[in-house]
């Protein structure tokens, strides 16, 4: 059953009337679980009918033509996840620091998440009617938590009493039809050298439905009273890792002609190593994880750089002066790949000021987990003007609200300068900063 949250479009559904509590339940005589079955069971044309149940218990039919099923579905209530009930060593809901909102401290462990928004799960609560489901449905691609195949090593990453073979069901998934990406936490001491090693290996033969194996280092917060040990990814871990993915990574692509496997961003970037071009990252189904992302900006930004350049105010004397504001992994990242090819733009004044973090500590240098403290202590401690101050968008939710419940409302009032939400990306906010007021040059005094 889906729960109605409002009522649809008037024509949808001639005669009904929403009350809070009303469920659709069926379409035609076919029962409804959720909302992927109502999709899965939509028609292409013609007429069908709907059931709706009523906090009351009654069952009311109501015709609908199947074209506006889709209307129907912009009044579903958004669909509830089933949580996790495994305790990874290095999850980190855990090392949230107490005190957000509820949602925060919620684990999510649903194979339809997976399929919808890409949700990496573990497959630990997935059970033969979920499997069933995945393959009947063909809700591919998946997004799977491997961590390791290696079941002892899987079976202590993953804080479970119970020895799950994830192998077995990755190749029945897979030899089902259905498609999978792969995603390792590189834990030191965990999973890594010749666990990785297996990993990546027994992952391969899985090719060509297992279309991509993601590894990213471990993060750890400073809030992990009480849980098990983990020390961060070292530079010298990081070497090892790229070292290991990049030579099973070359061997794959000779026989297949891609490499399958990836380090993210952070592993090069740890290591003050360049990143590889763009042709390695081609197939790559996973660049939400932090994979490639940094790549795509460089080269990006080449390719507009001309433009850029020719962009400049047409008053003489002019210039345009913005300070981005990030995580300090970024403003690494900025000052040793971005800052070069920005100081040829003779218009714009373009700085960057990387944010410790305060609220998780500064061991979690990713800019999606800075609170909006953090940035309002960091624009508070600016003793330059700054210019326009640029943020990413990835610390904000849909409602513009960073994690410690303040808006960017707050933040704005709360600042002496303009923010600006970097929404279209690095490229598109620099060409909208060439056409916005212009900005004297600072004098320059002996």
């Amino acid at each position: 059953m889906i729960p109605l949250e409002r009522a649809p479009a008037s024509h949808v559904l001639p005669g009904y009337r929403w009350k809070e509590g009303d469920r659709l339940v069926a379409i035609g005589a076919t029962p409804l679980r959720d909302i992927l079955d109502f999709y899965y069971l939509g028609e292409d044309e013609g007429q069908t009918q709907v059931t709706i149940v009523d906090r009351d218990e009654r069952h009311t039919q109501y015709p609908v033509q199947t074209a506006d099923l889709s209307l129907l579905a912009e009044a579903f209530a958004p669909m509830e996840f089933k949580t996790c009930a495994a305790q990874c060593v290095f999850c980190f809901i855990d090392q949230n620091p107490p005190g957000m909102r509820d949602s925060i401290y919620l684990k999510d462990e649903d194979y339809r998440f997976s399929f919808l928004y890409g949700n990496y799960i573990t497959l630990t609560s997935l059970g033969r009617r979920g499997i069933a489901r995945v393959i009947e449905q063909k809700l591919s691609p998946l997004y799977v938590s491997v961590h390791a195949t290696d079941i002892e090593a899987r079976t202590r990453l993953l804080g479970i009493k119970r020895r799950i073979d994830v192998m077995a069901i990755l190749r029945h998934l897979t030899d089902s039809g259905i498609e999978v990406h792969a995603q390792i936490v590189l834990c030191p001491g965990w999973n890594d050298g010749e666990v990785l090693d297996r990993t990546l290996e027994d992952l391969a033969t899985l090719y060509p439905r297992l279309r991509s194996i993601s590894v990213v280092p471990v993060g750890l917060s400073d809030h992990r009273e009480g849980l098990t040990e983990l020390r961060s990814v070292t530079r010298a871990d990081a070497a090892r890792a790229i070292d290991q993915i990049e030579a099973f990574a070359r061997r794959f692509r000779a026989a297949h002609g891609e490499p399958l496997a990836f380090p993210s961003d952070e592993f090069y970037l740890l290591d003050e190593r360049p990143f590889p071009p763009a042709s390695v990252y081609a197939e790559m189904g996973q660049q939400d994880t932090g994979i490639g992302l940094c790549r795509a900006m460089i080269d990006e930004l080449d390719d507009a750089l001309e433009d850029l350049r020719a962009a400049s105010p047409s008053q003489p004397g002019a210039s345009r002066r913005a300070t981005v504001l990030t995580g300090t992994l970024a403003a690494r990242f900025f000052e040793r790949d971005l800052r070069p090819r920005i100081d040829t733009i003779d218009w714009l004044d373009l700085r960057v000021v990387g944010i410790e973090n305060r609220l998780y500590g500064k061991g979690i240098t990713v800019s999606g987990l800075l609170s909006g403290r953090d940035f309002v202590r960091t624009v508070r401690g600016l003793t330059e003007d700054p210019g326009i101050l640029l943020l990413p968008d990835t610390p904000l939710n849909h409602e513009e609200v960073f994690l410690d419940d303040l808006s960017l409302e707050e933040l704005r009032a709360s600042s002496p300068w303009p923010v600006q939400v970097a929404r279209d990306g690095f490229v598109e906010t620099l060409f909208r900063l060439a056409e916005g007021p212009p900005r004297p040059l600072p004098e320059v005094t002996a």
